[in-house]
């Protein structure tokens, strides 16, 4: 049997304000870190977060949080940097969880657009798509009778 993925679909909410909502956000964050002010950086990184966060489904959400957060427990608290080795346990985890945090909303965003790449060049442009070829195991597996 072979299959073709025609589309990626990591979408929970695609409404044109939440996508809208995530690209504001991202230029209010870097305008405000080009003009060196702290408070419009953080307005348009909630703003962005929210966003992205509003547009990728939970499951996808949640699968690259707990891979941030492992990711953070190894380099905060397992295997910390020499200067953070003093650091209390308290602030490592804090740190820990921010790591998580914006390792998950980064990578849901690049999920997202690698989506959109590959649902545009996959169907607009039909430059094919991935072919999956899946065989039938020799062994049948035997249903229990009721």
């Amino acid at each position: 049997m072979s299959y073709r993925i025609r589309r990626i679909d990591p979408f929970w909410i695609a409404h044109p304000v939440v996508i809208a909502a995530a690209v504001v956000g991202m230029l209010l964050a870097l305008g405000g870190y080009a003009k060196n002010n702290i408070a419009l950086s953080i307005i348009g990184g909630v703003s962005m977060a929210g966003g992205v966060l509003a547009a990728t489904k939970p499951a996808v959400s949640g699968v690259l949080g707990s891979l941030g957060f492992f990711g953070g427990l190894i380099t905060f608290v397992i295997l910390p940097n020499p200067q953070l080795a003093d650091s209390p346990l308290f602030w490592k985890l804090v740190s820990t969880l921010f790591f998580a945090l914006l390792y998950m909303v980064l990578m849901d965003a690049l999920v997202l657009l690698v989506s959109a790449l590959y649902n545009f060049f996959g169907n607009s442009v039909n430059l094919g798509g991935i072919h999956l070829d899946i065989e039938e195991d020799d062994e049948a597996v035997e249903e229990p009778a009721a």
